[in-house]
């Protein structure tokens, strides 16, 4: 201990005496610990940190798929999961949720609200229990009880956090629920945005159900039993499903079951992916500032060359003398690690700022005890990486050349070497960095250039849900009638969704193709009304538009775009022909192509148009729809005058997500733009830090010639000449470093 306070009160004179130096070693590692102590904390929080629920390694979310059918990762049939509860042997209990949105209508305002319909089980699986109250029990859930279960949001936000919130009325859909519980801080499930948690019971659909078989409308979440693991739970289903499949061949026909951990389900390999990439990034930045900070000791280190021969000289080992080094190295370090923490902690703050906002666990990414031992032991183990090495070469160097004043050619040329390769590793990271960087701007402004299809700028979007199916028909056609109305609208339109994630695998028939297998695509239908095309500027290629005479009883009449047009009648106008969905045995009518519209790019400008149909809302009107409307220029208070006309029609009608399609349409580039920012950034300081890197060799190389430049301009060289001559040094240690990096780059 006493030669530790020694070596420490050393290099704190030492180090006084060089500020300079010590500063810009600190600032070059602080760099590197801080985004690296950032980004960790992300991929803590999102990836490493386990679930708030009790035992949540052994929490798995169960999907069903009819490969034959081309339907993977689809939801469940309940019929299906009973048969599951009652036959497995893996599992403790499963649980079935469907998220949903429902309306309170008690409020000023109706008021959307994510909700989950939920089996009993789902508490008992997650392992949770509420803050207040209770939750739903079994019996509530045969007896159809109108009971709810709120989040914590809503409870502050609505009955402003009251502890005797329990047992109080809140109205949904103009019927009233009784609140039996609060659940804790914290707990979001499905997602981040559910609020409200009813017994599955309780909706009208609940009898239709109850016989499905094959998919269906259920997500599934299970608690597997103590020691048995993901695969062998997967062995188990796949021999369920085939046993299923001979009971229920009809509706099971090639059905499977799969399972992954309810981690993963949540994250998604995407965040994964992203984040990896993110975190091996900083790793680079923080090697080329390792590099650096031994680029530095290792030049100061050759100038304190004859102290270290003295040393030695008088006795001194080269286990003290690594000793000495490794204690001002983690002075230098630790000093780093607490401005990297204080430049995490910022940096921190605004990575969530520039995260997409489906960001999964974005309100847990924090700086926490964790975060901090991990910053210190990255700052220890640079501390050790950056000092011991450049000492330790020194300490073997030949104590007579280091008397003379390492004045040895070969001496310098052993120092030369060993700087130079520093010099290239960095460089070449920072050249994979930037290649790296470069690739995903190139993709980002590829991705933003694609055409959707449909107009953006000027049309504002909001969600419209009605509960009565009774009122559906007559409400919508008000609503095109009245907002058409107000002064600077230019054309309204009503659609079921604009945006997709997709659509489920389904068969297709196609009128007069024979009785042969049909063909299994992924097909949406949507509901539309108003002037939809008109107002998101999507031309009609060849037919017409629906009309009045396309009614409730008229024969279904459908609009395709092109994908699916060139899908099922290529080199042909399918005008006049008919599909229906299903087999050639099925039951559903048969639907007349009308017209085909353009290809809109509804999944993304990365994702090619799926096969598409639009048919008259009037034939089957849908619960929830997108009301559009288009306007010449922007007008601030068009939501405003949208919300009056809308309350003046029925009050009960939530208008939601208020937003505009340029909005909505640059949310499926939030990734993107993230990762490609954070990347950019990453991969500058790299490059800044390669060229300072370079700077510090081509000034200690100048220090040491000087003599050497001056014996060359006293005999007659010019100035340009002794310039090229430090240049070429420069280009010396540059090209190499690019020439790794490039290909470093190309197999990256």
């Amino acid at each position: 201990m006493d030669i530790l306070r020694q070596d420490v009160r050393y290099a704190l004179r030492t180090l006084r005496r060089d500020r300079g130096f010590a500063a810009v070693v600190v600032l070059t590692l602080a760099v590197g610990i801080g985004l690296n102590t950032a980004v960790f904390s992300v991929v803590r929080a999102v990836l490493l940190e386990p679930l708030p629920y009790k035992d949540p390694d052994r929490l798995v979310m169960l999907w069903s798929g009819l490969p034959e059918r081309g339907v993977q990762d689809a939801t469940s049939a309940y019929a299906n999961v009973l048969d599951l509860k009652a036959q497995t042997r893996a599992f403790e209990s499963l649980a079935t949720f469907d998220p949903i949105s429902l309306t309170l209508t008690d409020g000023e305002w109706p008021e959307k609200t994510s909700a989950v319909k939920a089996s009993a089980h789902l508490f008992s699986v997650l392992g949770v229990a509420p803050a207040l109250g209770r939750v739903f029990s079994l019996q509530e859930e045969r007896q159809r009880a109108a009971v709810v279960v709120v989040g914590q949001g809503l409870w502050r936000r609505r009955f402003g956090g009251s502890p005797d919130i329990v047992g109080r009325t809140l109205e949904i859909g103009g019927a009233p629920f009784q609140v039996i519980g609060v659940m804790p801080e914290g707990f979001a499930f499905p997602d981040e945005q559910s609020q409200l948690w009813l017994p599955q019971t309780l909706f009208t659909d609940w009898e239709a159900t109850l016989a499905e078989r094959g998919t269906g409308p259920w997500r599934v979440v299970g608690r597997l039993k103590p020691g048995v693991t993901l695969p062998a739970a997967r062995e188990e289903l796949s021999v369920l499903a085939g046993r299923l499949e001979q009971m229920h061949g009809t509706a099971n026909a090639g059905l499977r079951f799969d399972a992954v951990t309810l981690h993963d389900q949540v994250t998604g390999t995407a965040f994964q992916m992203a984040l990896w990439t993110l975190f091996g990034a900083v790793g680079l930045v923080l090697l080329i500032a390792c590099a650096n900070g031994a680029h530095m000791i290792l030049t100061r280190g050759l100038n304190r060359a004859h102290e270290v021969a003295l040393r030695v000289a008088l006795g001194a080992s080269t286990s003290r003398l690594i000793r000495q080094a490794l204690t001002e190295s983690l002075l230098l370090s630790l000093a780093a690690g607490v401005a990297g923490v204080l430049l995490a902690w910022a940096g921190l703050r605004l990575l969530v700022a520039l995260a997409p906002g489906n960001l999964p666990r974005l309100a847990e990414i924090h700086v926490d005890s964790a975060v901090l031992l991990y910053a210190t032991a990255v700052s220890v183990a640079v501390g050790i990486a950056f000092g011991v090495a450049p000492t330790l070469g020194l300490s073997r160097s030949p104590l007579f050349d280091a008397l003379r004043e390492g004045r040895n050619p070969s001496q310098r040329t052993r120092g030369h070497s060993v700087r130079n390769l520093l010099i290239v590793f960095q460089f070449a990271l920072a050249i994979i960095l930037v290649f790296g960087a470069s690739l995903l701007v190139q993709s980002l402004i590829r991705a933003r250039g694609v055409d959707p299809g449909f107009q953006v700028e000027n049309v504002l979007m909001a969600n419209l849900s009605v509960e009565s199916s009774a009122q559906r028909i007559p409400f919508y056609e008000q609503v095109v009638r009245d907002v058409r109305t107000i002064p600077g609208v230019g054309a309204v339109g009503l659609v079921e969704d604009l945006f997709i994630s997709g659509a489920p695998s389904r068969p297709v028939t196609i009128e007069g193709r024979g009785a042969g297998e049909p063909a299994v695509t992924p097909l949406r239908i949507d509901a539309i009304a108003g002037d939809l095309f008109h107002t998101l500027g999507v031309p009609l290629r060849e037919g017409r538009g629906f009309s009045p005479a396309d009614g409730p009883d008229a024969p279904p009449v459908a609009i395709v775009n092109e994908t699916m047009a060139r899908r099922f009648w290529p080199g042909e106008s399918p005008l006049g022909k008919r599909f229906r969905t299903g087999g050639p045995q099925s039951e559903a009518p048969w639907t007349e192509v009308v017209g085909v519209m353009a290809d809109m790019y509804r999944q993304g400008p990365e994702r090619a148009p799926i096969p598409q149909a639009f048919r008259p809302y009037v034939q089957e009107p849908s619960r929830n729809m997108v009301l559009l409307i288009r306007t010449a220029q922007p007008a601030p208070g068009l939501a405003a005058a949208v919300r009056a006309r809308l309350a003046a029609i029925d009050r009960t009608v939530p208008l939601y997500s208020v937003t505009t399609v340029a909005e909505a349409s640059a949310r499926y580039l939030l990734q993107r733009r993230f990762q490609t920012v954070l990347l950019g950034l990453f991969s500058a300081i790299a490059l800044l830090l390669a060229a300072l890197g370079i700077y510090g060799l081509i000034q200690y190389s100048v220090a040491q010639r000087t003599r050497e430049i001056g014996v060359r301009i006293a005999l007659g060289g010019s100035s340009g000449r002794v310039v090229a001559m430090v240049l070429r040094q420069g280009l010396a240690v540059a090209v190499p470093g690019l020439a790794m990096g490039m290909t470093g780059a190309l197999l990256l």
